[in-house]
Order: C-alpha cells, then sequence, then structure tokens
C-alpha cells in the first residue's frame, strides 16, 4: 500500500501544557495511541497503521504566548480533528470517560446524517479546538 498523502504527524501548540497533557494522555490513549514524552512540557503519541505509516501527535507549549485565550472554530486555522472509533460503545465510553474526568462534551454521542450510521461525539481540549470521535459503520466493516 502506498503511503503518499497520509498524515505524518500533527503538533499541537497549547497555552497551559500542564493542563492539556492529561486531557490528550484521556482521549488520545483511550484511542490506542502510545504516549511518549518528550519532556516535561512536550509530549507526543503514536499509532502505528496495519500497512506501516505511523501517525504521532506532539503537544508542546507555543513559542510566544497565544494573542487570546482560546482557539476559535470558525476562523482561519483547524475547525476540528476527528478520529475514528470500532463501535458505538467506543464513542459512549469515551463520552463517559471525558465527563467522569470533569471535561465538558460539546455535542453528546448521537447519529448525525453525514453517512449512514454515523454516530459521534464532540468535544474541545482546554483551549477550545475541537475533537470528534466517530463510529462509522462503512469506515469499520
Amino acid at each position: 500500500m502506498a503511503t503518499r498523502g497520509f498524515i505524518s504527524h500533527l503538533d499541537l501548540n497549547v497555552s497551559d501544557p500542564d493542563r492539556s497533557l492529561p486531557f490528550y494522555e484521556l482521549v488520545l490513549g483511550y484511542l490506542g495511541f502510545i504516549s511518549h514524552s518528550i519532556d516535561d512540557r512536550r509530549r507526543f503519541w503514536s499509532l502505528a497503521t496495519r500497512n506501516g505509516p505511523e501517525l504521532a501527535i506532539e503537544i508542546r507549549p507555543p513559542s510566544h504566548p497565544p494573542p487570546r485565550r482560546y482557539h476559535e472554530r470558525y476562523t482561519p486555522g483547524i475547525d476540528h480533528l476527528a478520529f475514528h472509533a470500532e463501535s458505538r460503545a467506543a464513542v459512549d465510553e469515551l463520552a463517559r470517560l471525558l465527563v467522569e474526568a470533569g471535561y465538558e462534551v460539546a455535542d453528546p454521542p448521537a447519529e448525525y446524517g453525514y453517512t449512514a450510521g454515523y454516530y459521534a461525539v464532540a468535544f474541545d481540549d482546554p483551549d477550545g479546538i475541537r475533537l470528534e470521535v466517530v463510529h462509522e459503520p462503512a469506515a469499520n466493516p
């Protein structure tokens, strides 16, 4: 399988790593990513695919203080980041874990009309970056 075009890594600058690292540890750890510490303010998580390519997501402090406190979804930049889940139960379980850990769920688990059986939960990281975890039966045969 050719790997051209597959995302290699994503680096997210966060305003407060002490606040964001536990959030990403919960979410990415739940999704099967392996945690790797770089230093006390930087960490990355990796996920290898069946065919070899690896996706890495790094959380790190910005080089300059942010001009505003929170990410604004509909301005230039990333709108949201969505991850696949193997089942509706996995979507529900992550939503439950987020709430138990004190994180707010923006859009509770529900079916949406994007594709047949599209079932997702959406939530924001501590800086307001929207994340979504979705079960799509057509994408998970």
